[in-house]
């Protein structure tokens, strides 16, 4: 049966249609963290790359708590795309479509103001638990401040892409990230190499081109932004958006967790070894977002055809975007195991950093395929809404499979660490896929 599944054209062509753009445009998110990277990488001391790397691994665990603003309107906006393209009129759809936007949006203000008054607090708590190297903490703290200042615009950008995924403009997407990225890599060039504002630089260059990103996507999203509802429809759609919500926000701030808590655990050891973690992480962010161009693409499709009722077309979309996923995942190990010599010299001249990482290399070859399937199967959970199950598959890795592995492996030094987060990455995506045909029958009830 997958096997005849995997030969409908129509939905292989949809998939890449939509999958290509968030590709590329996801490529070019994590590109900001490997512009840094090495931009910073380059310079002879390693403090600043160090500072960097703690700081913006905060700085996104804090955010990217608050990525169900993304995911949660993606998913709730290609559910009433899809339910209002049977039978019924535009006009209904776009009520729904503009009162969800207006419910993100609203609720990103807020807590981005809320982050930005409560951020001298944050930052404090955040450096103190991370009990950093002592050089490293002063900087680190002045990027997190600058960072900060501009939490309303980083949250706002969640949601009007959210608005975008889930209309299936991908386009959009992919033009309005790419020239952000391409933006923030002239701004660190000049900030850095011209102005000397090292770590600093690199927060103000990111915080330009959010803003830079927020205000294109506001013209984007115009007729929908600047068409206002009333009160009752705003209420009725809050409502649901904070029950869908909720749990991918404990889903997310885990995740985050178990990143951040990856890259305190080496900030213990020394700068060197923050930043052959930090080279890595945002190499794997970097294969992830590719990666998860079929995830998000899967998160329209799955929700158009779960709100249009067709649950045959949904079980067809996992099933080919899973085919793709795995074969993109073999040919980034392919490509890592063959070049990654190259790729981490572009990132770092620095003697002692470079050695580190080649102890550590085929933990980095074999990321795309520790991972890939729960990258996949996220997209799938999104689409069909069903964030309970994210939320356990995410509670179960931390607490069942990586801190206790962590614990036990610590003989292994920064081995024993990345062993655990291997363990994470698996375990998140076999209680995913061994929960998806009860969730399947479930949503279909």
């Amino acid at each position: 049966m997958i096997a005849h599944w995997l030969k409908q054209k129509d939905i292989h062509q949809t998939l890449w249609r939509l999958a290509l753009p968030i590709m590329v445009s996801n490529i070019s998110l994590p590109l900001l963290g490997l512009v840094d990277t090495a931009i910073l990488g380059h310079l002879s001391d390693n403090r600043f790359l160090a500072a960097v790397a703690m700081g913006a691994s905060l700085f996104v665990f804090v955010l990217w708590s608050f990525a169900f603003l993304r995911m949660g309107t993606t998913a709730l906006i290609a559910q009433n795309a899809g339910k209002h393209s049977i039978g019924s009129s535009r006009t209904p759809f776009n009520i729904h479509e503009n009162a969800i936007l207006h419910c993100a949006l609203l609720l990103a203000a807020l807590l981005g103001f809320i982050l930005l008054l409560g951020s001298p607090l944050l930052i404090s708590i955040m450096l103190e638990l991370t009990a950093a190297v002592d050089d490293i903490s002063p900087l680190a703290e002045e990027y997190l401040q600058i960072r900060f200042y501009f939490a309303p615009v980083t949250l706002i950008n969640y949601a009007l892409l959210g608005y975008f995924i889930g209309l299936g403009k991908t386009k959009i997407t992919l033009m309005l990230l790419v020239s952000t990225n391409v933006l923030n890599g002239l701004l660190d060039y000049l900030f850095v190499y011209h102005l000397n504002l090292n770590s600093a630089g690199v927060a103000y260059a990111s915080n330009i081109s959010e803003l830079f990103q927020m205000l294109w996507a506001i013209y984007f999203a115009r007729t929908a932004i600047f068409k206002w509802q009333n009160l009752q429809t705003l209420k009725t759609h809050f409502h649901g958006f904070l029950n869908l919500n909720a749990q991918l926000f404990i889903r997310t701030f885990f995740l985050l967790f178990t990143f951040a808590y990856f890259m305190s655990v080496g900030a213990q050891h020394s700068a060197a070894l923050l930043s052959a973690n930090a080279i890595l992480f945002n190499l794997l962010i970097f294969i992830s977002n590719a990666l998860d161009g079929f995830a998000l693409a899967s998160e329209s499709m799955v929700g158009k055809a779960y709100g249009a009722g067709d649950k045959l077309k949904v079980k067809k979309i996992i099933a080919i975007s899973g085919f793709w996923s795995l074969m993109c995942a073999l040919l980034f190990t392919l490509i890592l195991a063959l070049f990654h010599d190259g790729i981490l010299s572009l990132l770092t001249s620095q003697t002692q950093v470079l050695l580190l990482l080649d102890q550590l290399i085929y933990w980095l070859i074999f990321l795309p395929l520790a991972g890939f399937a729960c990258y996949w199967l996220d997209g799938i959970y999104i689409g069909l809404a069903a964030a309970k199950e994210m939320r356990n598959s995410i509670l179960f890795a931390v607490f069942i499979l990586f801190l206790p592995l962590q614990y036990m492996l610590q003989d292994w030094s920064i081995h024993g660490l990345w062993f655990a987060f291997f363990a994470f990455l698996i375990g998140r995506a076999l209680w995913q896929l061994l929960k998806l045909p009860a969730t399947l029958t479930h949503s279909a009830n």
